[in-house]
């Protein structure tokens, strides 16, 4: 396009080729897997060479690492923490993100594929322990009124039944409904024996 003479092109700021190339690779990496995708397929999936995405990342391991933080549901935990919400309304907020997320079959994938290489990765471990103890910890904190090991179970039962039903979703209920009764069951439940004996 020229203007008052100059010719002037739309030029894309780095962070949206980062972003590019992330898009890319999780659409590759979801069907493929992270070891079996060479970078070649990223670079024509996202649309850029080989060497802008070692430009954007020292390494494929690099790659891996950032779609595979992304794949966890570290951003929905935290954002619902952030709203300042507590009790059923907590559980709502977490359980309607997540089904949202994993809604596509893509994000589903990643999630599988980030568990199955957690032992190769130490950063990946550290932030699926950051996930299951300290954000359900405060998930717990905020839901239930406690840390207590009723409260931790209860969270974690809610947040694996979240899995679960990402997974392998029920065809004959609906994610509203199936959030609905999983609320319900975790919310409902009386204390255990345990609990009130201790």
């Amino acid at each position: 396009m020229n203007v008052k003479g100059k010719d002037v092109r739309k030029v894309k700021l780095p962070h949206d080729t980062r972003e590019r190339i992330i898009r890319g690779a999780m659409k590759v990496f979801s069907q493929q897997g992270f070891f079996k995708t060479p970078v070649h397929l990223i670079a024509v999936k996202s649309g850029v060479s080989k060497g802008l995405i070692f430009w954007y990342f020292s390494s494929k391991d690099e790659l891996i690492l950032e779609v595979a933080k992304r794949s966890l549901p570290l951003d929905i935990i935290r954002r619902c923490l952030k709203d300042e919400i507590e009790g059923r309304k907590l559980l709502e907020c977490i359980g309607r993100r997540y089904l949202d997320k994993y809604e596509r079959g893509e994000m589903r994938h990643l999630l599988i594929h980030t568990i199955a290489v957690e032992a190769l990765y130490p950063e990946i471990r550290k932030d699926i322990r950051e996930l299951c103890e300290n954000l359900l910890r405060k998930a717990a904190r905020r839901a239930f009124g406690d840390e207590s090991q009723e409260s931790m179970i209860r969270i974690r039962g809610f947040f694996g039944a979240l899995l679960c039903y990402v997974l392998r979703p029920l065809s004959r209920m609906s994610n509203k409904e199936y959030l609905s009764e999983t609320i319900s069951f975790v919310w409902d439940r009386e204390p255990c024996e345990t609990s009130r004996s201790a």
